[in-house]
């Protein structure tokens, strides 16, 4: 279970199947174990096919032991969930942030001669382009690709300022245009540190291994009720394939929203070019 980039080596759904299937194979294990060791005791053959449970001293201890363990596994899938939500919300909010600084950015060009404004407004409008296009990535190799298009706009946009700042790169007007610029260069790089940062593979290792051994204990302490612990084990499933797809940006139905980047997309490509002085010879 450790993934390369953003994205798992196979769908979720299908990590989520597999894991669910993984559950259900260490929980016949537990069960044909339990079966094993009643033939050896030489129990009562009925006792094995019996839907009522046996209430004795040995049965309530073996329920503690598998209602602790179980406890404990609920509890390592919240902290995995809470690591998860964390990163999630994180990136949601480096959306938001990125899109106000290149908001911000785009106004401040007013501050510009006419021409330098403009000629940084069309690398700007490119620029929210390809932030778009990066976050709306498919697979790992178009997210690189679109991160690289986005470093080379960078430059390009950084070229524009300084070019439009030559006159007074002195004053507090061209610091106010080179820090909402840096800004916006700085947040497009902790948004690819936040899509490449995922919960540690050592935890999820750890989750797998708990897991199957606890799916272990219920198939050998409740081998009675297969449906019953089936559709436990499947709850479980569905818990940790929700952890994976929150800890993923890019897939699935909780992907990170891209609204307000969406949203200053349209309202910079609506925006009309401010006029060009007539060029004097």
């Amino acid at each position: 279970m450790i993934f390369s980039g953003s994205y798992p080596y196979m769908p979720l759904w299908l990590l989520t199947l597999l894991f669910f299937v993984a559950l259900m194979v260490a929980r016949e294990i537990g069960i044909r174990l339990r079966l094993h060791r009643l033939r050896l005791s030489r129990e009562p053959a009925e006792a094995t096919i019996s839907s009522k449970p046996v209430d004795s001293d040995g049965a309530k201890e073996d329920g503690f032991a598998m209602t602790s363990v179980m406890g404990l596994l609920a509890l390592l899938i919240g902290f995995t969930f809470s690591l998860a939500l964390g990163r999630y919300d994180e990136r949601r909010e480096l959306v938001v942030k990125e899109a106000n600084a290149i908001g911000t950015t785009w106004l401040r060009t007013d501050l510009l001669e006419p021409r330098d404004g403009e000629r940084m407004r069309e690398v700007l409008r490119r620029y929210v382009d390809a932030r778009v296009d990066f976050a709306n990535a498919a697979d790992a190799g178009e997210e690189m690709r679109q991160f690289a298009r986005t470093v080379a706009l960078q430059n390009e946009l950084w070229i524009a300022m300084r070019h439009g700042i030559a006159t007074f790169r002195d004053t507090p007007r061209a610091s106010l245009i080179v820090s909402t610029t840096n800004e916006s260069i700085d947040l497009a790089a902790e948004r690819y540190a936040a899509r490449q940062d995922h919960i540690p593979p050592r935890i999820l290792r750890m989750l797998f291994i708990f897991a199957i051994l606890s799916a272990g204990l219920v198939g050998y302490e409740r081998y009675r009720q297969r449906k019953a612990t089936a559709l436990l084990l499947l709850l479980f499933s569905l818990a940790v394939g929700l952890v994976l797809d929150l800890d993923l940006p890019s897939t699935g139905a909780t992907s990170v929203p891209q609204d307000p980047m969406l949203d200053l997309q349209r309202s910079l490509h609506q925006a009309a070019p401010t006029p060009q002085p007539p060029l004097v010879s």
